[in-house]
């Protein structure tokens, strides 16, 4: 081939590096001195590239004007394609190891599941590097979206637009849907802004009603929370994406805050007072009580269930779960307990049999997200047949080894104080339809869970309790509208194995890596001996 060819071939393989390279260039490689080291790489890769092409002789047929025609329009017809596949399938790739240049979930998947159009107007200080970065991570997130429109302003440049409409303060978001507006200010973590954005979209307030007066966990939210901040983020006053909520672990801070920033509403509900259930509250929740409910509060519940009210039970085997409590609430539907304890040998969180690890659910509009959950301590629930009218379904089950020991005893799980056969357990059930002797039109929704504490301060934050948390309240609110989003955990993230989990990991390394790299050794001795 002459050396025209070859030059174009050259030039082909030059630009197709120069591509690679700026694609990398652009996905973040260069912020670090090791993103930068390996951009470096990148280009003496392609440049060694370019000089074989130069040398590398080229066989085939026909005239060099014919070969070289031939490179051209090949050439211009693989510009053209990318560009095509560019612009169809415009991608975001980010290959920094921190993952730093990559919006995060909470923004993406309010914006993935938009039904109406939402504005964001952020006014952000350009001197300052968080705000920029935000600015930028939104950008990524809202391209080819048609319902979300972001306009990103410098403060110091346009003060008029952002005194109309509200704004007195660097990085501040205003989020418009229709005639419903929602402003953040201080916004250094765009997680915050999908989560006002859910606010925003929301067109009406969801009040949940915590049942009091029987030694339930919840409280109202205090007017401070104490954050410890990891090292990037001291100094800031406002919760970042690596916050630490420091709260007693078995209160309910970390759900409560999951609840308020995606706008629901919370208040507590004295039942023992109480003549009925306040119109307001759209779901009541009874998480953790301890004490006995009165004839009249049990009475009280199950009018609300008989005329299409929600209500959550978190019940713990210390809970005292007898006489009108059960026979007005979980008989009518075909559910009962008992007091005791779910040990589950083959799927538990870490190496605690009492603390249940479910990794499969079915299909369901509050499992929909779910991965690994845990249930620790939990008692379990039997479930009969639902009376006519009546769709229950099993949200969590233990595994077919599991069997029940006594809620008294703290003795380990292999102490022998199994009680009757082992076989999977139900820990919740989720109930929707016309309640027993309800009028048709009055349709219920009630969820039933043998254990509070996968929703409190020392669970929430591990695999996917928070997600069970709180689409368990959206489901039971019927919150279908508004998309779904993982609540923000308030702890600095873990990677929480099962115990069998645990168990293959200390096979594959611990066991065969090193066995298998002492067995090739010895086999590659033997060849060569």
């Amino acid at each position: 081939m002459t050396g025209p060819a070859r030059s174009n071939v050259a030039l082909l393989v030059l630009a197709a590096g120069a591509i690679i390279c700026g694609a990398l260039g652009f996905a973040g490689l260069g912020e670090t001195a090791s993103n930068t080291l390996l951009f470096m790489a990148c280009v003496l890769t392609l440049l060694a590239l370019f000089i074989v092409a130069i040398r590398l002789p080229l066989r085939g047929g026909g005239s060099a004007w014919l070969a070289n025609t031939s490179i051209v329009l090949a050439a211009i017809a693989v510009v053209i394609g990318a560009n095509i596949a560019l612009y169809r399938h415009d991608l975001h790739f980010d290959v920094s190891r921190e993952g730093r240049n990559t919006p995060p979930q909470q923004l993406t998947d309010v914006i993935a599941q938009l039904r109406v159009p939402l504005s964001l107007t952020y006014f952000y200080n350009a001197g300052d590097a968080n705000a920029v970065n935000v600015k930028e991570l939104v950008q990524t997130a809202a391209r080819n979206h048609p319902l979300f429109a972001f306009r990103a302003i410098d403060l110091d440049k346009e003060p008029g637009l952002a005194r109309d409409l509200g704004v007195r303060a660097y990085n501040t978001a205003v989020l418009q849907a229709e005639d419903r507006k929602v402003l953040v200010e201080n916004v250094i973590d765009p997680a915050r802004i999908g989560y006002a954005a859910l606010r925003v979209l929301r067109k009406r307030v969801e009040t949940v009603c915590f049942v009091t007066g029987h030694g339930e966990t919840f409280r109202p939210l205090p007017s401070h929370f104490h954050f410890s901040h990891v090292e990037t983020l001291k100094g800031h006053e406002t919760p970042g994406a690596g916050d630490v909520l420091e709260a007693a672990p078995e209160a309910l801070d970390r759900l409560q805050l999951a609840l308020n920033q995606i706008g629901f509403e919370m208040r507590d509900l004295v039942t023992a007072t109480a003549s009925s259930i306040p119109s307001d509250c759209s779901v009541v929740a009874d998480v953790g009580p301890r004490t006995a409910f009165s004839a009249d509060e049990a009475a009280l519940l199950g009018g609300y269930v008989r005329g299409g009210g929600r209500l959550l039970l978190l019940i713990d085997p210390l809970s005292e779960v007898n006489g009108d409590f059960e026979r007005l609430l979980l008989r009518p539907v075909g559910l009962s307990t008992e007091a005791a304890i779910v040990i589950d040998p083959l799927n538990h969180f870490r190496t605690d049999a009492d603390k249940v690890a479910v990794p499969d659910y079915p299909p369901h509009p509050i499992t929909r997200r779910l991965a690994l959950t845990v249930f620790p301590q939990v008692r379990p629930l039997a479930v009969a047949q639902p009376p006519s009218g009546v769709s229950t379904i099993v949200l969590a089950a233990s595994s077919q080894d599991s069997y029940l020991r006594s809620p008294r005893t703290v003795a380990a799980a292999s102490d022998g104080a199994a009680t009757g056969t082992r076989s999977a357990q139900p820990l919740a059930v989720a109930l929707e339809g016309t309640w027993p002797g309800g009028a048709p039109d009055k349709r219920f929704r009630m969820v039933v869970a043998g254990t509070s504490k996968f929703a409190s301060n020392e669970y929430f934050p591990y695999v996917s309790n928070g997600e069970l948390s709180l689409a368990t309240l959206r489901w039971l609110a019927e919150d279908d509208h508004s998309p779904s989003v993982a609540p923000q955990t308030f702890k600095l993230p873990e990677i929480v194995l099962t115990s069998s989990q645990m168990r293959d990991t200390f096979i594959v390394l611990e066991v065969l890596l090193p066995l298998s790299t002492a067995l090739f050794g010895v086999a590659m001795w033997w060849r060569r001996r």
